[in-house]
């Protein structure tokens, strides 16, 4: 009876096979017989004073600077990703549903209401769903040879786009290094590389599958009706519908949550609603961004019924816009409608030149822009909705204020004073609030001249990369066609910042960053299969047909 393996070579008797294959190993790897070369008593010493002094810094900096003791672990985890296989089991369906799950919680979950144990930063809705998404994109990103191929072609569609969020990340990453609070800026560089940097990746990724675009747009039109039937609910309620009816698990103690929870009133006593979000200009902003979505559908989908439900939207998203007493909220809505306007006009005159409705309205539209912004100056009502009644003149007020002060400490430092130090480094404190209006100015002091550059710039870019695809398709059909209200949204924004500095609304907008690039990916890809298919002769018929033929050829 024949001896296992095992036993066998405890003997001296592996097969000369075995031995054969161990010797070749040794030859073709001759560190492994050498255990020494790789792990000497220097790299073992090494380690073991790291894990140490690794030891001691937990012992004495837990839990005031948590947050930065885990880069190591973290880098040791994104090494073993990186070093996993190809597979083709990438979790890319639970890439999807978490970035659906993600802009849920953006929206729906009020970002104050978290769990907040000491020494940590907030465990909020957002975190929950974004940093399980960041993990299975790396994932991913490791294992999926076809995924990496796909978002690559995305983005080098869009290349500069990609470039100028790498660069604004560097200087983000930099400035951390001049802030007067390390542990808070690192805290804010991790927040936006979760809610930012990787959305706008995934979304490459996940919106390249067709269908999703549509999906995800449709989600935030539903979102919308929700969130504004809350804030119309709460307009009449005048106060905060869950303020006392907080888990006490989920209560921070925080006076910027205070002061969200007691809800937002003008100086004449008039309520703002606010809904979910932090301010009643967060939901003012995420009424504007969405309207040009609900706008697109209303024109462009073959179901009535539809139609109707959109135009309906249209009007409730307007309402609750003047029920948060936003008047940016306003303005977008205003902005939004006219470059729709434009747009479907523009597309429709150069696709078909002898239109009469597209041609009158593109000579026309000058008349109606001066017209809407005239009857917003003269018309009392508008004028009081878009410019404000007087009560806002602190608002306005404030804001040349913060220029005044801000200004001279940019030209100081134009290198920044670090991410998430904009409010503090301004010092501006009105009722003893730390606040900050201007999201330029804010971008200034907080990564400097550069950061600002490259992050308005890659604003800037995915407008013009989504205006020029447009333009080519000639064309608002298809999932291509999001492109237009896309676009707009993202000129809202970038308008709106002028005026409000607050991020509740910025991961959106980074998804949208996001689509954008696979959108133009996907709409150059059918052009480029349409462009390579053989032009297919006319048929012929009649006498032509006849004076075709040859002896030994068939008619088709």
């Amino acid at each position: 009876m024949s001896l296992p393996w095992a036993r066998r070579e405890a003997l001296g008797e592996a097969p000369e096979a075995d031995r054969s294959r161990r010797g070749s190993l040794r030859a073709l790897l001759p560190e492994l017989a050498r255990p020494a070369a790789v792990a000497g008593p220097w790299v073992i010493g090494v380690v073991a004073a790291g894990a140490l002094l690794y030891g001691v810094g937990f012992a004495l900096l837990a839990p005031e600077l948590l947050a930065p003791l885990t880069a190591p672990l973290l880098l040791l985890a994104l090494t073993v990703i990186w070093a996993l296989p190809d597979t083709r089991k990438a979790p890319e369906r639970a890439l999807a549903a978490l970035l659906f799950a993600f802009a849920v919680s953006v929206v729906m979950w009020p970002n104050y209401l978290a769990i907040a144990p000491p020494g940590l930063p907030w465990i909020t809705m957002v975190r929950l769903t974004g940093f399980p998404l960041v993990l299975v994109l790396l994932l991913c990103v490791s294992t999926s040879r076809r995924l990496r191929t796909q978002s690559g072609a995305a983005l080098r569609a869009v290349g500069p786009v990609w470039r100028l969020l790498v660069a604004f990340t560097i200087v983000a990453a930099v400035s951390i290094a001049l802030s007067a609070d390390p542990g808070l800026s690192f805290d804010r560089f991790i927040v936006a590389q979760t809610g930012w940097t990787a959305i706008f990746f995934a979304s490459v990724g996940v919106f390249l599958v067709p269908g999703r675009a549509w999906r995800m747009i449709r989600l935030m039109w539903a979102m919308a009706i929700v969130v504004g039937v809350i804030a119309i609910i709460e307009w009449r309620a005048q106060h905060i519908l869950w303020a006392d009816h907080i888990p006490s698990f989920l209560k921070v103690e925080d006076d910027n949550v205070l002061l969200a929870l007691a809800g937002a009133h003008r100086l004449s006593g008039v309520y703002r609603a606010q809904s979910t979000f932090t301010t009643p200009l967060g939901l003012g902003e995420y009424m504007a961004l969405t309207l040009p979505f609900v706008g697109h559908y209303a024109v462009v989908s073959r179901n009535l019924a539809m139609r109707a439900l959109a135009v309906a939207s249209a009007g409730l998203i307007l309402l609750v816009t003047i029920a948060s007493g936003a008047r940016l909220g306003v303005i977008g809505c205003l902005l939004g409608a006219l470059l729709y306007v434009i747009a479907w006009a523009l597309l429709k005159w150069r696709r078909e030149r002898t239109s009469l409705l597209g041609t009158a309205t593109v000579l026309a539209y000058p008349v109606m822009f001066l017209g809407a912004i005239a009857a917003s100056f003269f018309v009392g009502r508008i004028h009081n909705v878009v410019w404000g009644d007087g009560s806002q003149d602190t608002s306005n007020q404030a804001r040349i204020d913060q220029w005044i002060m801000g200004i001279p400490k940019v030209l100081s430092h134009p290198e920044g004073y670090g991410i998430g130090m904009g409010a503090t480094t301004l010092g501006y404190h009105p009722y003893d609030i730390t606040t900050i209006d201007n999201y330029y100015l804010c971008v200034m002091l907080e990564v400097g001249i550069a950061g600002f550059i490259f992050y308005y710039g890659m604003l800037a870019l995915s407008i013009y990369y989504s205006a020029k695809t447009i333009w080519k398709r000639k064309s608002l059909a298809g999932e291509a066609g999001l492109l237009a209200p896309i676009a707009i949204a993202l000129t809202i924004f970038f308008i709106e910042k002028s005026v409000f500095s607050e991020q509740d609304n910025h991961p959106l907008v980074f998804m949208l960053m996001g689509m954008i690039a696979a959108l133009v990916a996907r709409s150059r890809r059918e052009e480029n299969a349409g462009a390579a298919k053989p032009a297919q002769a006319p048929a012929l018929s009649g006498p032509a047909a006849v004076r075709s033929f040859r002896p030994g050829h068939r008619i088709a």
